[in-house]
């Protein structure tokens, strides 16, 4: 305990403060009554291993934009097509043949566009989208897969051409009648097709009866609406023939969500006439085949609740999202899919927006009407449960979102951090992104210059970058992967621009609620690892109030490799119950290590 002396006030001395930020942005609560290591507010902010409160890192141009990085012209103000994209960006995918990697997005034109890691990005002609539309990509073997919930179902092959599908393949074959008496295995007919025929092979059971068939050759041309007719070699004298119908493949009508899972893709459909709790889902490793009737299944028995978005879990299990429901299908490659388990999860709670449901580890984040929620495992991992919401310490900022576009919220999991992009306040698309710490199971804050419409994870050459694109049209990469000795006061911008950052601390009353105290001492324990200085403005408001004063203003912290202290006196500053402080900079790296301040406790008022 350290001994200070005051020759002016015969008070005792108070002390409080925080030795770490790791607590998180707590701002649902009154500021007086949030936890030791936790602060009030933040801007920017992220943790570092060692729980001190440093700001985020930026991004880059990284992918076919270097040159405009150092443009001088003000490129993000611009209406017109740059670099091959128009705004807004709605939608991107990463899409490695082994080949060949690209990235693909959707833009506000009518064509999908293509770029390497180095390259512009090209239109990728014939691959028409819907005005508006929101795109969403699966990779089943060489072929992305894409759907507007406009148009049908297309897919870019690894020459980056857009290509259509044309179903008619034969996908399986319905036995009618077994037949009996057949002492060899029949051969199976088809009636022709206008592309190129079929070819199956029967399989005979107990007493020569025909008990399946396997489809050999798939063919093409044939039409869904009339099936081909298959005719099975004439039993032996004494025996009857057997019977069976042909069941073509087809295509969802106007899919809208498209996930790859089990070799298979999965699909809902956008159309009105058909169930908005229905799903597609294809033959294995064909995403071209599809039997709409045969292999498909309906989550919730028609209870109109729409299936909102699907991830695929952990084992063969698909979690099925609904708008007030959420589900669980064992998709089991080995069983026929109308024999798939379909199991409730929780008919109390749902996913307001696809693209915020994102696996971490066996447990699945998401965005709900009250919140971020989370989907556990229990310890058996035969039946699973519905957290309360993890939001609950930004319940604030989580009711600040719009909710008449909360469908536009999108989210990613990277590097133990939920990052979570919303519409704020009147926005309409995505202009802030929270951000949830995993590790240290907190929130950092709101992180402003950031509009994403869609992420994605790319690994051109093996490196690991998270990226994403957003309403100016601009595909960003964010710079978390520079080794920490490798940085400069440049890495923390976004494309060139510069952003603010700031903690605001919780409301200290030094171990004293009742009393009045009047301020002795604040120390700033900050860091400054780089040549370039920081500007950084100092702050207090007393007694929960929004007034914001001024401490000292445009303290340059130059580079130490120590420890910088600023320290100040608050004896000037009057009599308060509780004060907090907050530490902004304009630009560059601010580095937060711990707030220390002291008072003295004054005598309890009886009287006000």
């Amino acid at each position: 305990m350290p001994v200070q002396s005051n020759n002016v006030l015969d008070d005792p001395i108070l002390l409080d403060g925080n030795d770490s930020f790791v607590g998180g942005q707590v701002s649902s609560t009154r500021a007086n009554l949030i936890a030791d290591n936790a602060y009030s507010e933040g801007r920017n902010i992220d943790l570092d291993e060692f729980g001190n409160a440093v700001t985020r890192r930026g991004t880059g141009l990284t992918i076919g934009y270097l040159a405009w990085a150092s443009a001088e012209v003000n490129w993000e103000a611009a209406s017109s097509i740059w670099n091959g994209v128009t705004a807004p960006i709605s939608g991107c995918a990463y899409f490695d043949t082994g080949i060949a990697e690209n990235i693909v997005l959707s833009d506000g034109s009518d064509n999908l566009k293509i770029s390497t890691e180095a390259g512009d990005f090209l239109e990728i002609s014939g691959s028409g989208l819907a005005a508006g539309a929101t795109v969403e990509f699966a990779q089943l073997v060489n072929r992305l897969y894409y759907a507007d919930g406009n148009g049908a179902l297309r897919y870019v092959d690894a020459a980056g051409t857009a290509n259509s599908i044309t179903g008619g393949k034969v996908t399986s074959i319905e036995i009618t009648e077994n037949g009996v008496g057949y002492t060899s295995i029949p051969s199976i007919t088809f009636t022709a097709s206008s592309g190129s025929l079929a070819a199956a092979t029967a399989v005979l059971g107990y007493g020569g009866k025909v008990v399946s068939a396997t489809v050999d050759t798939s063919g093409s041309g044939y039409s869904s609406s009339i099936p081909p007719t298959i005719a099975f070699d004439a039993a032996p004298t004494g025996g009857t023939d057997a019977k069976g119908v042909a069941h073509i493949s087809q295509t969802p009508s106007k899919p809208k969500i498209l996930v790859s899972a089990n070799n298979r893709l999965f699909a809902t459909s956008a159309d009105t006439a058909i169930p908005s709790d229905q799903i597609y889902v294809s033959d294995i490793l064909d995403g071209e085949s599809w039997d709409l009737i045969g292999n498909s299944i309906r989550v919730g028995g028609g209870d109109g609740d729409p299936i909102v978005a699907l991830m695929p879990w952990y084992g063969y299990n698909m979690l099925v999202f609904k708008e007030l429901s959420i589900w669980v299908v064992e998709a089991d490659p080995s069983l026929a899919v109308a024999d798939w388990t379909i199991k409730l999860i929780n008919n109390r709670t749902g996913c307001v927006a696809a693209r915020t449901v994102q696996q971490v580890g066996p447990d699945v984040l998401f965005l709900s009407r009250d919140g971020v929620r989370s989907i556990k495992t229990i310890e058996a991992g035969a039946q699973t449960d519905v957290s309360l919401p993890i939001s609950t310490p930004i319940n604030d900022l989580i009711g600040r979102i719009n909710q008449a576009h909360i469908g536009k919220c999108c989210a990613i999991y990277w590097r133990n951090r939920y990052l979570l992009g919303v519409p704020m306040d009147s926005a309409t698309t995505p202009d802030r992104v929270l951000c949830y710490h995993l590790l240290a199971k907190s929130w950092t804050g709101d992180w402003t210059g950031w509009q994403p419409r869609d992420w994605v994870i790319t690994a051109f050459g093996g490196k690991l970058r998270m990226n994403f694109g957003d309403q100016r049209g601009v595909f960003y990469t964010w710079d978390d992967y520079t080794a920490e000795g490798s940085t400069t006061a440049d890495t923390y911008t976004d494309g060139g621009v510069v952003y603010e950052s700031y903690v605001k601390s919780r409301a200290y009353r030094y171990g004293e609620t009742w009393g009045d105290k009047i301020g002795y001492s604040v120390q700033f324990n900050l860091e400054n690892i780089y040549s370039t200085s920081v500007t950084s403005n100092l702050y207090y408001y007393k007694d929960l109030s929004d007034s914001e004063l001024t401490i000292a203003s445009s303290v340059a912290l130059d580079a130490d490799t120590n420890l910088i202290r600023k320290g100040y006196n608050l004896l000037p500053k009057g009599r308060f119950n509780q004060i907090q402080f907050k530490v902004q900079a304009d630009e560059g790296r601010l580095a937060l290590h711990s707030i220390e301040t002291s008072a003295f406790g004054q005598p309890i008022k009886p009287e006000r």
